[in-house]
Protein backbone atom coordinates (compact mmCIF):
# COMPACT_ATOMS: atom_id res chain seq x y z
CA UNK A 1 0.00 0.00 0.00
CA UNK A 2 2.91 2.52 0.54
CA UNK A 3 2.63 3.37 -3.25
CA UNK A 4 -0.70 4.25 -4.09
CA UNK A 5 -2.87 7.30 -2.20
CA UNK A 6 -4.69 5.61 0.69
CA UNK A 7 -8.49 5.39 0.11
CA UNK A 8 -11.56 4.58 2.24
CA UNK A 9 -14.95 3.46 1.43
CA UNK A 10 -16.96 5.96 2.25
CA UNK A 11 -20.19 3.67 2.82
CA UNK A 12 -17.84 1.30 5.48
CA UNK A 13 -16.84 4.56 7.31
CA UNK A 14 -20.58 5.09 7.81
CA UNK A 15 -21.60 1.97 8.36
CA UNK A 16 -19.01 1.49 11.26
CA UNK A 17 -19.51 4.91 12.91
CA UNK A 18 -22.97 4.22 13.40
CA UNK A 19 -22.25 0.51 14.99
CA UNK A 20 -19.13 2.55 17.11
CA UNK A 21 -21.99 5.20 18.27
CA UNK A 22 -24.69 2.39 19.12
CA UNK A 23 -22.53 0.05 20.58
CA UNK A 24 -20.86 3.13 22.58
CA UNK A 25 -24.10 3.68 24.69
CA UNK A 26 -23.31 0.40 25.95
CA UNK A 27 -19.57 0.81 26.77
CA UNK A 28 -18.69 -1.77 24.49
CA UNK A 29 -16.17 -1.17 21.08
CA UNK A 30 -15.89 -2.38 17.89
CA UNK A 31 -13.01 -3.42 16.32
CA UNK A 32 -11.74 -5.25 12.64
CA UNK A 33 -9.94 -5.31 9.92
CA UNK A 34 -8.53 -3.33 7.24
CA UNK A 35 -8.33 -5.04 3.78
CA UNK A 36 -7.04 -3.72 0.53
CA UNK A 37 -8.82 -4.50 -2.35
CA UNK A 38 -6.53 -2.76 -5.09
CA UNK A 39 -8.30 0.44 -5.10
CA UNK A 40 -9.48 1.13 -1.65
CA UNK A 41 -9.48 -0.16 1.65
CA UNK A 42 -12.98 -1.96 3.11
CA UNK A 43 -13.25 -2.18 6.85
CA UNK A 44 -14.41 -5.80 7.73
CA UNK A 45 -15.92 -6.00 11.48
CA UNK A 46 -14.67 -8.36 13.84
CA UNK A 47 -16.16 -10.58 17.12
CA UNK A 48 -14.55 -8.15 19.89
CA UNK A 49 -13.97 -10.65 22.36
CA UNK A 50 -13.02 -8.60 25.65
CA UNK A 51 -15.22 -8.79 28.49
CA UNK A 52 -14.18 -5.58 29.29
CA UNK A 53 -16.12 -2.82 28.62
CA UNK A 54 -14.15 0.21 26.78
CA UNK A 55 -11.69 -2.80 25.34
CA UNK A 56 -11.08 -4.54 21.84
CA UNK A 57 -9.83 -7.97 21.63
CA UNK A 58 -9.60 -9.03 18.46
CA UNK A 59 -10.78 -13.20 17.48
CA UNK A 60 -7.79 -14.35 15.89
CA UNK A 61 -9.06 -17.68 14.82
CA UNK A 62 -11.82 -15.26 12.88
CA UNK A 63 -8.96 -13.41 12.06
CA UNK A 64 -7.31 -16.34 9.77
CA UNK A 65 -10.39 -17.27 8.23
CA UNK A 66 -10.54 -13.85 6.58
CA UNK A 67 -6.93 -14.65 6.05
CA UNK A 68 -7.10 -17.48 4.14
CA UNK A 69 -10.13 -16.00 2.64
CA UNK A 70 -8.30 -12.56 1.49
CA UNK A 71 -5.71 -14.71 0.04
CA UNK A 72 -7.57 -16.83 -2.28
CA UNK A 73 -9.53 -13.52 -3.69
CA UNK A 74 -5.94 -11.80 -4.04
CA UNK A 75 -6.91 -9.35 -0.88
CA UNK A 76 -4.42 -8.53 1.79
CA UNK A 77 -4.80 -7.26 5.41
CA UNK A 78 -3.16 -4.24 5.87
CA UNK A 79 -4.46 -3.04 9.41
CA UNK A 80 -6.96 -3.43 12.04
CA UNK A 81 -9.32 -0.62 13.17
CA UNK A 82 -11.11 0.31 16.75
CA UNK A 83 -13.60 2.32 18.33
CA UNK A 84 -12.58 4.67 21.07
CA UNK A 85 -15.58 5.59 23.86
CA UNK A 86 -13.96 7.85 25.30
CA UNK A 87 -11.01 9.13 23.94
CA UNK A 88 -9.81 10.87 20.57
CA UNK A 89 -9.34 9.01 17.04
CA UNK A 90 -5.36 8.55 18.31
CA UNK A 91 -4.18 4.59 18.70
CA UNK A 92 -3.11 4.30 22.38
CA UNK A 93 -0.23 2.43 23.86
CA UNK A 94 -1.88 -1.12 23.87
CA UNK A 95 -3.35 -0.45 20.57
CA UNK A 96 0.60 0.08 19.06
CA UNK A 97 1.77 -2.85 21.36
CA UNK A 98 -0.70 -5.30 19.43
CA UNK A 99 -0.07 -3.74 15.80
CA UNK A 100 2.25 -5.33 13.44
CA UNK A 101 5.26 -3.00 12.56
CA UNK A 102 3.95 -1.30 9.04
CA UNK A 103 0.37 -1.84 9.64
CA UNK A 104 -2.46 0.62 9.12
CA UNK A 105 -4.80 1.27 12.46
CA UNK A 106 -7.99 3.16 11.80
CA UNK A 107 -9.20 4.89 15.09
CA UNK A 108 -12.95 5.69 15.15
CA UNK A 109 -14.14 8.45 17.78
CA UNK A 110 -17.36 7.31 18.77
CA UNK A 111 -18.12 10.31 20.97
CA UNK A 112 -16.91 12.98 18.32
CA UNK A 113 -17.68 10.96 15.05
CA UNK A 114 -14.27 11.36 13.71
CA UNK A 115 -11.81 9.05 12.72
CA UNK A 116 -8.18 8.83 12.06
CA UNK A 117 -5.70 6.76 10.53
CA UNK A 118 -2.14 5.52 11.46
CA UNK A 119 0.81 4.09 10.56
CA UNK A 120 2.41 2.13 13.23
CA UNK A 121 6.37 1.89 12.59
CA UNK A 122 8.58 0.87 15.15
CA UNK A 123 6.49 0.98 18.17
CA UNK A 124 4.73 4.74 17.23
CA UNK A 125 2.00 5.37 15.24
CA UNK A 126 2.34 7.90 12.75
CA UNK A 127 -0.63 9.81 11.18
CA UNK A 128 -1.33 8.80 7.91
CA UNK A 129 -3.45 11.01 4.63
CA UNK A 130 -6.49 9.52 3.55
CA UNK A 131 -9.68 10.02 1.30
CA UNK A 132 -12.90 8.86 1.39
CA UNK A 133 -14.20 7.77 -1.84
Amino acid sequence: MPHHKIRLARRDIRRMMSRAVARAKGDWEICGLLIDNGCFLQMRETRNLSRRRGSCALDFREINAIRRACEKLDLKIVGTFYSHICSIAKPGRTDIRGAEDSDLMLIIDSIAKDVGLWRVKNSRAYARAFEMI
